[in-house]
């Protein structure tokens, strides 16, 4: 092979990659440029901690999303996008009236305090998260659950 096409085929294996990193870039959260913070925070006897996040972005026309996470630590800002993006959100919606309550270390209930969630702008609802069975209040649902 001569040196033209092996530079060539250098040329193409390097935009290769980059493509592949751009595309896990895309996917994991590294050019939102919203911003992420816990509002909410509720501990369970077992030590795990199911919070209520929101992202906003006034650059975009999204608007704001307010979402549940369960983990074993506080999240910080960098942490609730990676997990806002790696499908481990319990629940999304636009609507700032969340609350969580945890009624044993299994069972956790997410509650609107108003009622005013429109099923329509639920982006996420599942039912369970590992072995944390995941009820609703005030929280209308339409017989299916999303991403579950």
């Amino acid at each position: 092979m001569n040196k033209t096409k092996k530079l060539a085929v250098g040329a193409i294996c390097a935009l290769g990659v980059a493509l592949v990193l751009i595309v896990f870039a895309l996917f994991h959260g590294y050019f939102d440029r919203g911003k992420f913070e816990v509002k909410e925070a509720n501990w369970s006897s077992s030590g795990r901690v199911a919070m209520i996040a929101k992202r906003s972005d006034h650059e975009a026309l999204s608007g704001d999303v307010f979402f549940v996470l369960i983990g074993d630590h506080m999240f910080s800002p960098t942490a609730l996008r990676s997990a806002y993006y790696e499908n481990r959100v319990i629940f999304a919606a636009d609507a700032d009236c969340l609350s969580v309550r945890w009624s044993n270390p299994h069972n956790l209930a997410v509650m609107c305090s108003d009622g005013s969630i429109d099923p329509r702008h639920i982006g996420v609802r599942k039912r369970q998260n590992g072995d944390v069975a995941i009820t609703y209040v005030n929280v209308p649902d339409d017989g299916v659950s999303k991403n579950n």
